[in-house]
């Protein structure tokens, strides 16, 4: 049987975290179905952080006796396809086939996402600073995400440097119904996996009320490390900081990165109406 490798490059806020933890908390079930998902090294449960510095010897170690698929997975990929350049070079040689999988979001669902988790990474620079997101408000760091990041461009490169088979773009939603198309459906065992283990992004309006309150001086940090751990927990609740003018700027800020996916790859990633 031929042997092959499904590369899952992110993107970033679109269920990574809980497809990484799906995987590690199935050895068992995808062993029997000939499926591998190498064992993360250090505390990230993605286990391709490191795919730049690959070697055959470690490629080989991954396919043992009854394995003849195997999952990497690291959000940070996503923009990096460079970074497959040491994979390709030992699959192609060992004629190991490569599926790489890119799961998308709305853009205006990415950039809620993404504000909150800039305030978790970033939360004790703000807060000593006193300025939070480095003084931009929403609409500020949306453009210049808008700016930077070239989701198209993304999957362009990874799909040129594995084009034995095309790039699989799909919706985050859509990721228990991808990944069992390629392994099978008894492949895993388990697809719930508790919310504190998949890195919920912080509430809209947890993130104004914590910048807002950064910005007053008259407030200790305790005080604002309190709301902070507040917002943890209010994850799930309803978000009256998702407003209808925040999603229609997102989403207008993305439309020719839309326009893209869909003429390049036939992917619709536009917010439904």
């Amino acid at each position: 049987m031929t042997r092959r490798i499904l590369l899952h490059v992110g993107s970033p806020k679109c269920g990574s975290t809980y497809l990484q933890q799906v995987m590690r908390q199935n050895g068992e079930s995808l062993a029997a179905a000939g499926v591998c998902y190498p064992e993360p090294e250090g505390g990230h449960p993605g286990n391709a952080g490191a795919l730049a510095d690959v070697d055959a010897a470690r490629v080989e170690s991954w396919f043992s006796a009854g394995i003849d698929t195997v999952v990497l997975s690291h959000e940070d990929l996503f923009s990096m396809a460079k970074k497959g350049d040491a994979l390709h070079a030992i699959t192609a040689r060992e004629r190991i086939s490569v599926q790489v999988i890119m799961f998308l979001r709305p853009f205006s669902e990415f950039m809620f996402g993404d504000y909150s988790q800039f305030m978790k990474q970033h939360f004790e620079s703000y807060l000593s600073k006193r300025e939070p997101y480095g003084g931009m408000s929403f609409r500020d760091f949306t453009e210049r995400r808008a700016r930077t990041m070239k989701p198209a461009a993304y999957a362009r490169n990874w799909n040129v440097r594995f084009d034995q088979n095309r790039i699989i773009l799909a919706g985050h939603r859509e990721i228990r119904r991808v990944i069992e198309g390629l392994i099978g459906p008894q492949a895993v065992a388990n697809w719930e996996v508790h919310p504190t283990l998949t890195n919920p992004s912080l509430r809209m309006e947890d993130c104004d009320r914590i910048a807002a309150a950064m910005r007053d001086r008259e407030i200790p940090d305790e005080a604002i490390r309190d709301m902070l751990r507040a917002a943890y927990r209010q994850t799930a609740d309803a978000d009256a900081g998702k407003t209808a003018e925040r999603v229609a700027f997102a989403e207008a800020q993305f439309a020719a990165q839309n326009e893209l996916l869909l003429s390049e790859f036939g992917f619709d990633n536009r917010r439904a109406s």
